[in-house]
């Protein structure tokens, strides 16, 4: 594992004189000189312009697969936007930003150019950057209409006068929505599958009283409630992990639960009290035996609604669940394990060497996680070639307008264009997605900071100012590739 990211804060002061006035005249005709040579250089060039024979241009090759337009393979050239390169250097230098552990990659989608490289070989932390792995692969793998499902089933019988004797069974299946109609519409600003659904449910098959209790059933998980791989404090920014879960395991007094299962359980019991369905036992946590039997199943609201709310807010405990969820559907089993590994798999199956980065969560908050600014911009154009890639792209948030980025970049070329996802840890401050630019051009770019304590408010002003630098230029080169359908 490398070593824990320190950035070099440097910046660049122009105080030399020259000593004398002797000095002065010979550097004078050292630049005249130059001029002369460049001017001949550039009058060389014009004429072998016209030449039917003229070499081959220069390309730069990248170790990254790139695709400008499905089906059509091509190579990344660095383009020759000199002034664009030089605005965004002088941020990253006035910033203090432009040292080992900053890397920047931008790509001009149409035309298969590098705008800007610096330091793409270096390995940084993504931070919540990370999430653009786990809602890709989720995309992919599911599809943008999946839904996740919670189970109501039953053990025992009713009377005729709607007395259930037995016990009943509410069983995840990695539904991180699950929640009350409060918390939806004061936290979530989300419509998906509700707990007051259970109630309605058990009313409908004529259930007026419950002797017995109700179970809370995560056993498509693991046991595991944390992330190896975080630190300890790391917890406070997400709920225990469980295939089953309400409120993403907030109680109502502010404070996460312990027991994810029990307190699911426990809150159905009170609620179904509240509505006049008495239960005479308090819920547990527990295994739904293969005797119960299936009564209702819930639903959450469609994928991309999911990874809207996921991406827009940086939400970890979504991220996570995703994550264990894919290692449950197409994995080794509900793990974290399992589902960084298919999503590893994904980004390899992408075109990603397999050498570039390490994932160890699906929400970034790991310090082990590695990615390099060319892994997310080659992921970035991959989402852009994927009939979905509506969801994908719209899941980001808007500079200027929602999400993590609602207070930045106001009043810019970049606000209502530019679509990005944040990524902050106390040694983090990241940012990645899509710009279209003033002339029309579609731009992937990648902003990586990496710094010991590092100041947010800095790393903010420096990836503004890029993003509106990229939202207003005008790169080189005809357009030869859009998303289709286009904005």
């Amino acid at each position: 594992m490398p070593p824990d990211p320190q950035l070099e804060m440097t910046r660049y002061r122009a105080s030399r004189r020259p000593p004398g006035h002797r000095h002065n005249r010979v550097l004078l005709w050292l630049v005249i000189l130059m001029l002369a040579v460049a001017l001949i250089a550039e009058a060389g060039l014009a004429m072998a312009s016209k030449s039917p024979h003229r070499p081959k241009a220069r390309v730069r090759r990248v170790s990254h697969s790139f695709v400008a337009h499905p089906g059509t393979a091509t190579t990344l050239r660095l383009a020759d936007d000199f002034a664009l390169r030089g605005r965004i250097t002088t941020i990253l230098k006035a910033d203090g930003f432009a040292g080992a552990t900053s890397s920047l990659g931008v790509v001009d989608l149409s035309t298969a150019t590098a705008l800007f490289e610096r330091h793409s070989q270096t390995e940084l932390m993504p931070a919540s950057n990370e999430k653009l792995v786990t809602s890709a692969t989720a995309l992919a793998d599911w599809g943008s209409d999946y839904r996740f499902k919670t189970e109501l089933l039953t053990s025992g019988t009713v009377s005729a006068k709607g007395v259930f004797t037995g016990q009943i069974y509410l069983k995840g299946f990695g539904d991180p929505s699950l929640s009350t109609t409060s918390y939806q519409t004061h936290v979530l600003h989300l419509a998906t599958s509700k707990l007051s659904d259970f109630v309605t449910a058990l009313r409908k098959a004529g259930v007026r009283k419950i002797v017995g209790r109700v179970t809370g059933d995560d056993s498509y998980f693991d046991a595991a409630r944390t992330v190896a791989w975080w630190k300890p404090a790391m917890a406070v920014y997400c709920g225990p992990l469980s295939a089953l879960s309400l409120n993403e395991d907030i109680q109502a007094d502010g404070h996460r639960t312990s027991d994810p299962p029990q307190f699911v359980a426990r809150e159905l019991t009170a609620l179904l009290r509240e509505s006049g369905i008495p239960v005479s036992r308090s819920g547990v946590a527990g295994v739904t035996p293969t005797t119960a039997k299936l009564l209702y199943t819930e639903h959450s609201a469609p994928l991309w609604r999911i990874l809207a709310a996921m991406n827009k807010s940086s939400d970890n405990f979504f991220a996570e669940t995703l994550a264990k969820g894919l290692g449950a559907t197409f994995g080794d089993g509900g793990t974290t394990a399992a589902g960084v590994k298919v999503e590893r798999a994904f980004l390899i199956a992408e075109g990603l060497s397999a050498k570039t980065f390490r994932l160890t969560d699906g929400s970034g908050l790991s310090y082990a996680d590695r990615l390099t600014t060319p892994d997310i911009t080659t992921l970035l154009a991959a989402m852009l070639r994927r009939s979905d890639w509506r969801t994908f792209w719209h899941s980001l948030s808007l500079a200027g307008v929602d999400g993590t980025l609602a207070d930045r970049m106001r009043g810019t070329a970049a606000q209502g264009d530019l679509h990005g996802k944040t990524g902050t840890l106390d040694d983090a401050s990241n940012l990645s997605g899509y710009v279209k630019s003033a002339n029309g051009e579609w731009l992937v770019f990648s902003l990586l900071m990496n710094e010991n304590d590092i100041d947010v408010s800095e790393a903010h002003a420096a990836q503004d100012a890029i993003g509106v630098a990229l939202a207003g230029s005008r790169p080189p080169g005809k357009t030869v590739w859009s998303p289709s359908p286009a904005l």
